[in-house]
């Protein structure tokens, strides 16, 4: 089988499949002797390049050669760049390399790895998820989708439950990011009569900068003082082989710990042998306040769903095997915990949704039909048990200037909030803002308000404006549409915005012509500002 799920992790990645009994099995890692590779990407030289266990081990010798949770610059704007022997790579190159090593994991084992779906926190706005479709490609996969990683945790569990309603809240702490999920099980009918298992994301929280490294911080900043303490240093008169030596140690020091009241650390200072001895108490004192700000986002994603009885918790990710998290979460939620293969839930939930969109494609392929769109029919013999139902991540919609006033304004109106089902389209109609327009820039934005209006990113000039930053206002993309000549400005312009997991389609039609302009705002790239007032679009007619 050719299809594949694929956990893109901050610290650690994972790829699966389905078995032959249509079981999700993680592929193995024989080189590291795991299950999962190290997220990280040693630059050995020029020519050799080092992806996974292997690479971390460099971190002491050679850490500035050496590329570590590049997930948390991912798509961003404040995104950083590394450069070695002479060439610059972005986050998403060298995101791309890790996934080339889970598909040679794949390809050394005899298989073939074609069609995937790639997990994304589900905080990721369009242009993370975008950057992590560019590395996938990059990675010579094609990439069917993404999913959300507590929709993919919870699509794993529920493969393996009875068929009875429950609703189930993903607790997702991963080495990088931080998501909280409340998600609904049910039985309902499929549109071929047959019952099937429907997943409903009702309500979604977190942060994409929140994770185990935050815990890794704190440690390596606790040893690193007393290291100073104990041989008469300051901070800065720590050499950088020592930080790295305290670094990479520090991991090891926060899994005996998982599992043991006490951990040794030893730690070589100015060729002076320091011991430290870590307790399990000590260490969650000082990061109590990290574990509060989780649950804090546990609270929140609550207050969005009222009424909802939590029937299980799902404790997902590497970090959750900390006992701090355990007890944190039951004591919240006593009797309701439960760990499911925190390190691979994820990837698996990943492979049964690849495997569903590639079942709903080959269906198209059935004596009469024709198939459509970019994925290659095939006769896969798979039978699909689910529906999966997410939520927007972000609130879209297009800026435009409001001429209801005094004084005009150019404001974005969100049409679609976040936290709504996907796919989510709303279709309003604007008008040009003066008569005999050549043509229209409608420009789209993201956020994270759930205000009908705010300010946009830029003006109608395209001159950058201040906006909340709670709001994280985001400028897309530009759709250019034409107008012919003597159009009049009482001309509708009617404008669709369509959300679902792959991106944005964003559709404008004159409605006096029927010309349709469109776009699909999926790759992260600069946006060309047109700095003209006139061609700007305006909410009412009059």
């Amino acid at each position: 089988m050719s299809t594949y799920g694929i956990d893109l992790g901050t610290t650690y990645s994972c790829i699966a499949r389905l078995d032959s009994n249509g079981n999700p099995e993680v592929i193995r890692n024989n080189e590291d002797d795991s299950n999962t590779v190290a997220s990280v990407v040693f630059f050995e030289n020029e020519n050799n390049v080092v992806v996974g266990q292997a690479a971390k081990e460099n971190i002491e010798t050679d850490g500035e050669r050496v590329v570590q949770f590049v997930k948390r610059y991912i798509g961003k704007v404040d995104s950083r760049t590394y450069e070695f022997d002479g060439k610059t790579y972005t986050p998403v190159e060298i995101s791309a390399l890790i996934l080339t090593r889970l598909k040679n994991l794949v390809e050394a084992q005899g298989g073939t790895v074609e069609d995937v779906v790639i997990t994304v926190p589900a905080y990721f706005g369009l242009e993370e998820r975008s950057a992590t479709r560019q590395a996938g490609e990059l990675a010579g996969l094609h990439v069917l989708s993404l999913i959300n990683e507590p929709t993919a945790a919870a699509l794993s569990y529920c493969a393996r439950q009875f068929q009875e309603d429950r609703t189930i809240l993903v607790y997702d702490l991963g080495g990088g990011t931080f998501d909280v999920t409340v998600v609904k099980m049910t039985m309902t009918q499929n549109d071929s009569g047959n019952d099937v298992q429907k997943i409903t994301v009702l309500a979604t929280g977190g942060d994409d900068r929140l994770g185990g490294f935050d815990w890794d911080d704190r440690l390596f900043n606790h040893i690193l003082h007393v290291c100073c303490d104990e041989n008469g240093l300051t901070p800065e008169e720590i050499e950088a082989e020592t930080r790295q030596d305290i670094r990479s140690k520090v991991e090891e020091a926060k899994r005996k710990l998982s599992k043991k009241q006490s951990a040794k650390v030893r730690i070589d200072v100015n060729g002076s042998r320091t011991e430290i001895t870590i307790k399990r108490a000590e260490f969650e004192q000082m990061t109590s306040d990290i574990v509060a700000k989780t649950m804090n986002f546990v609270d929140a994603t609550l207050e969005k769903v009222p009424n909802v009885e939590i029937d299980t918790v799902l404790l997902v990710g590497g970090s959750t095997y900390m006992p701090m998290i355990i007890n944190a979460v039951e004591a919240k939620f006593p009797g309701k915990v439960q760990q499911h293969d925190p390190d691979q839930a994820v990837a698996k939930g990943a492979a049964i949704y690849a495997s569903m969109l590639v079942e709903e494609v080959d269906s198209l392929s059935e004596p009469g039909t024709e198939p459509s769109g970019e994925t290659p029919a095939r006769a896969e013999q798979l039978t699909s048990k689910f529906t999966v139902e997410d939520q927007t991540p972000r609130s879209f919609g297009p800026g435009v200037v409001d001429t209801n006033g005094a004084k005009h304004k150019y404001v974005l109106e969100n049409f679609i909030k976040i936290g709504e089902k996907m796919p989510a389209v709303f279709t309003k109609t604007y008008y040009p803002l003066e008569d005999n327009q050549e043509r229209v820039l409608l420009r789209a934005f993201e956020n994270r308000s759930t205000d009908d209006t705010l300010i946009p990113c830029v003006d109608e000039e395209g001159n950058p404006q201040a906006t909340d930053p709670a709001h994280n206002v985001k400028l897309l993309g530009e759709l250019v549409v034409n107008l012919p000549p003597n159009t009049s400005r009482d001309t509708p312009i009617k404008v669709t915005f369509k959300v679902d997991a792959s991106g944005v389609h964003v559709e404008a039609v004159n409605t006096k012509t029927n010309e349709t302009f469109e776009t699909f705002l999926r790759t992260d790239s600069d946006v060309d500002i047109e700095r003209s007032a006139v061609h700007q679009l305006r909410i009412s007619s009059d």
